[in-house]
């Protein structure tokens, strides 16, 4: 699988038109096998594509955004971080909607287009081949565990995994709701942890370290070190491998990458971070070989 170079945004203005340009096409590009983000209930449908009056996502927005006076839909992480980490070829996830306000009306709505009902409360369905994911801002997952309190919609920006993930738009005002240096991070292609706490946590794993590549982030904070060593003393790469084949199809996740992390487990938590690393670095390319 190449990696792509990364093409960060320079501002939000920026990531609102790369945004616009790929969801006004008349139908999505051609995608990998991509990780359902939310499980389905029932049989593994992406869900049935819906009837609507244009024919591009855009236009499904605009249409949706009509219907709800009383609500608000917003686009949600993956969309938003791929666009402002790589731009449109680097687009190759699903769509993750939330609405604020009038939940039970676009609920009423989908479930009459036949949508499927996903564990979390929302529906997926596809729009001009498009996979899409809709629910519910308080059924976020971390909020309904009440590890986070829904404070508004800016309340999402705290229950990611990653920082990048970290950010909303308003498809009604065109404006965005981010994390603190959201801009900065996705400039410096630095990875951190926002959230540790998911409802799962293997494929999270697996996803973090797949990130580390295919996102081509340049550096991590201690705290998604930490949380990446931690994994590593969870899981076995046998473990993460198979989990990765089973969910994405391919593989990218390097032995040695996850060698890396695993290394940092043998040296004393009282150790500093960049110390325990620095040694697992120095032991890893001595066993690889490399001066």
């Amino acid at each position: 699988m190449p990696l792509l170079k990364s093409q960060p945004i320079s501002s939000l203005e920026n990531l609102r038109d790369r945004v616009i340009r790929l969801l006004s096409g008349s139908s999505a590009v051609s995608r990998e096998r991509q990780q359902l983000g939310l499980d389905l209930v029932g049989a593994g449908t992406p869900g049935r594509d819906i009837d609507y009056p244009t024919k591009s996502i855009a236009g499904f927005l605009d249409f949706m955004t009509a219907a709800l006076p009383d609500g608000d839909i917003y686009l949600f992480g993956g969309v938003l971080r791929d666009l402002a980490l790589l731009g449109q070829r680097g687009f190759n996830s699903d769509i993750d909607l939330v609405v604020e306000g009038d939940w039970d009306n676009c609920a009423r709505y989908l479930r009459s287009l036949g949508a499927a009902i996903n564990k979390f409360g929302g529906y997926r369905f596809t729009v001009a081949g498009w996979p899409v994911d809709i629910w519910s801002a308080k059924e976020t997952w971390a909020i309904r565990q009440g590890i986070v309190s829904y404070r508004g919609i800016g309340s999402l920006t705290q229950t990611t995994v990653l920082n990048w993930d970290a950010i909303l738009m308003n498809w009604r005002t065109r404006t965005f709701i981010h994390c603190e240096n959201y801009i900065e991070a996705i400039n410096a292609r630095l990875l951190d942890i926002v959230l540790e706490q998911n409802p799962n946590p293997l494929g999270m794993a697996v996803r973090v370290f797949r990130h580390l590549y295919l996102k081509d982030a340049a550096k991590v904070t201690s705290g998604a070190a930490e949380y990446l060593a931690k994994c590593a003393s969870t899981y076995s790469f046998e473990t993460i491998r198979r989990e990765e084949m089973r969910s994405y199809g391919n593989s990218v996740v390097s032995p040695s990458l996850f060698r890396w992390f695993e290394r940092a487990n043998e040296f004393q938590a009282s150790l500093s971070m960049n110390i325990r690393y620095g040694i697992a670095s120095d032991l890893l390319r001595q066993e690889l070989g490399i001066l």
